[in-house]
């Protein structure tokens, strides 16, 4: 009877051990599992997509995930990282909107249409004050993530993927104040952020990053001339900078500075940025493992010249025109390509 009661003891004792460690090994799951999903997707996911070429599909995916990793913080996860991301690529979603609209309020002054010029630019504030919510979000996101870093020191990056998820919240914080500005104030960003932008772009190397730090830098220096360095001459590191990201087969600096070019009523530069991204790929191959920031840099051109063709002809860049402009020509003919109908 006693050696019955001592493995009956036995027993229920084990139960109890396991049914302990079980329920502690499913707490360590649950409480993990956030950390488990965000690291799964920077590690593999992210590296994925840069290597591939359909944005349209990056922006399903990021307007998707945009709301569910942040979630992952109840679970103890640290999801502000990959959040920058993802706040980028879904504001970039919403600008790309925004220029369609942009397009329509062109053709609409081509037509002389006040109504729908006036409702297209409703439109399009509307689009680029989400836009600047979207990337404001990533801007704090990079706060959140490197919390412990103050404004007038740079992080300790500890790996490559820590110095890009900085660049990208650069660019989040950058764009964000473009677009506010473009909303007329609508999504109330903090100008100092550009400033913040400014200083931060200078924790990353140059040379490494494509000229994209030196690009920033220099739209903030524009932007605030006085926060120039002495004895600089903005444009010209602009112009090295986009050399620079050329070389290295990366060419965001390029979008930048076709914009600043803009901002200064540059529209010759313009063109000839447009032009030099389009004749030295072959000469100049892109990165391979960049493919997807390649093709944002194409749609943000193409954007850009859909805007200048739509400006003066009342239509956007036509099929394989991009690169060419309505006025090369000295003496154009106004004629209808059947195949641009077709």
């Amino acid at each position: 009877m006693i050696k019955q009661s001592r493995t009956l003891f036995f027993w229920l004792a084990f139960l109890v051990l396991s049914l302990f460690l079980m329920a502690a090994a499913i707490k360590f799951a649950v409480e993990n599992s956030g950390n488990y999903f965000v690291e799964l997707i920077e590690d593999h996911a992210v590296p994925y997509v840069l290597k591939t070429d359909d944005v349209e599909m990056g922006c399903i995916m990021a307007e998707s995930l945009t709301l569910l990793v942040p979630s992952l913080a109840e679970i103890n996860a640290s999801p502000h990282k990959l959040a920058v991301i993802l706040d980028f690529l879904s504001g970039s979603c919403a600008e790309f909107k925004a220029w369609e609209e942009e397009l329509r309020y062109l053709r609409a002054v081509y037509e002389k249409n006040v109504r729908e010029a006036q409702d297209a630019r409703i439109a399009q504030k509307r689009y680029l004050n989400l836009a600047a919510k979207r990337q404001l979000n990533g801007y704090l996101n990079l706060e959140a993530a490197y919390s412990e870093t103050s404004n007038d020191e740079c992080p300790i990056f500890d790996s490559w993927n820590d110095e890009f998820y900085w660049l990208v919240g650069l660019m989040d914080g950058l764009q964000a104040v473009l677009n506010d500005l473009a909303s007329e104030g609508s999504a109330n960003v903090p100008l100092d952020i550009s400033l913040k932008v400014g200083r931060g772009a200078h924790c990353l190397n140059n040379e490494k990053w494509w000229g994209l730090p030196n690009a920033i830098k220099v739209a903030i220096w524009l932007s605030f001339p006085e926060s120039t360095p002495k004895n600089i001459d903005p444009l010209t590191v602009l112009d090295l900078s986009v050399q620079t990201g050329m070389n290295k087969g990366v060419r965001i600096a390029q979008v930048i500075a076709a914009k600043i070019y803009i901002g200064l009523g540059n529209t010759e530069q313009v063109k000839v940025i447009i032009r030099d991204n389009v004749l030295t790929r072959n000469e100049k191959p892109v990165n391979t493992q960049f493919l997807f920031l390649d093709q944002v840099v194409i749609l943000q051109l193409q954007a850009i010249s859909d805007a200048m063709w739509t400006e003066a002809t009342g239509k956007r860049t036509p099929i394989r025109g991009l690169g060419t402009f309505w006025d090369d020509n000295k003496n154009p003919i106004d004629t209808i390509d059947i195949l641009d109908v077709l």
